[in-house]
């Protein structure tokens, strides 16, 4: 996967819901990573450039938690 640009989220913390931050910070990395996983209702989609369309909280809460976002697979967005 190093061929491919490093993911960046599309929107600010400051836009991030609340709800959605605390609902997904009660649940462990492994569910969070399970989530976005390809052929989930809400998988991690990412266009060509590495721009994140689905998942920028759970990539967040990955990334404060030292997870290494980018080794993870999705579905590419048209």
């Amino acid at each position: 996967m190093a061929d491919r640009p490093p993911l960046r989220r599309l929107h600010p913390d400051t836009s991030l819901s609340k709800a959605s931050l605390t609902y997904w910070q009660s649940k462990t990395t492994e569910q969070i990573v399970r989530s976005l996983a390809p052929g989930q209702r809400e998988s991690l989609r990412v266009r060509a450039d590495g721009l994140i369309m689905q998942g920028n909280t759970r990539i967040k809460i990955l990334d404060e938690r030292g997870y290494d976002v980018n080794s993870l697979p999705f579905e590419p967005y048209p």
